[in-house]
């Protein structure tokens, strides 16, 4: 019964939305409250910084009330979280900025909630081609049943003519959102990984008390909410089952010793 409830849901999801959930209705602010400067507490597995033309290493950006929020950084969920939709969760930031209700929000989508199903089995023709057999991912509970293709081919050096037209960079995070027919056609005449495209549909918005909130809650041994900057093979990754990118960043900041 839980099944078919899932599935009655999902077949709602208007694809045509597909890279218009931060445009109309929503004005996009130009840095978060908590995007402060980095500091001598921020540790990296990699030296080289990010810039808006080079993908970011897995980089350490802050725990608890000093993690940076911003778009292109991830948040990782503590392990006493236990929201259904955040619990073993990290979450790509998208989006900060004005939402339809004049609210100040931030938006974004959990990286390891695979839902059963490929886009060929939901997306009703819309998504056709290699893409097609993409598994679709839950990003979260917002959004009304509306899809988003997250990339990594906004910008190519190396081959212009592998260029997905789509809107900017994600912050310094190399990943890029839309432009689904320029994919469909890169991705099947072989100039472009089908595996660095990720399908989404819905996503979670905090507000800003909601963000603040969830960063001053610390347990008895430290842990709380952290943020990371991570390589788009990471945020792009389409064999993650629940909870293992999760599982992943949480290994990888312990080996940072934070």
């Amino acid at each position: 019964m839980q099944k078919r409830k899932m599935v009655k849901k999902i077949m709602r999801i208007i694809l045509a939305t597909i890279a218009l959930l931060n445009t109309e209705a929503f004005t996009i602010s130009t840095c978060s409250n908590h995007a402060r400067t980095r500091t001598s507490w921020q540790m990296s597995l990699n030296s080289d910084e990010s810039s808006p033309t080079t993908a970011p290493q897995l980089r350490f950006l802050g725990k608890g009330e000093r993690a940076v929020v911003r778009p292109g950084a991830v948040l990782i969920a503590p392990n006493h979280e236990y929201n259904h939709f955040l619990m073993r969760a990290a979450v790509f930031i998208h989006a900060v900025g004005v939402n339809e209700h004049e609210e100040h929000v931030t938006r974004g989508v959990i990286l390891d909630h695979p839902t059963a199903f490929t886009m060929a089995e939901m997306g009703g023709g819309s998504v056709y081609g290699t893409l097609a057999h993409n598994v679709l991912y839950q990003g979260g509970d917002v959004g009304n049943d509306s899809a988003m293709l997250l990339h990594a081919y906004g910008h190519n050096d190396d081959d212009e003519n592998a260029r997905v037209e789509c809107g900017d960079m994600i912050g310094t995070s190399g990943i890029y959102e839309g432009g689904l027919y320029d994919a469909m056609d890169l991705v099947d005449t072989d100039l472009v990984d089908p595996e660095m495209f990720k399908f989404f549909f819905n996503y979670v918005e905090f507000s800003d008390m909601e963000i603040e909130g969830m960063l001053a809650a610390t347990d008895s041994d430290g842990d709380a909410w952290a943020s990371m900057e991570v390589p788009p093979s990471v945020i792009l990754n389409n064999d993650f089952g629940r909870g293992e990118c999760w599982s992943y960043l949480r290994n990888k900041m312990k080996q940072m010793n934070v």
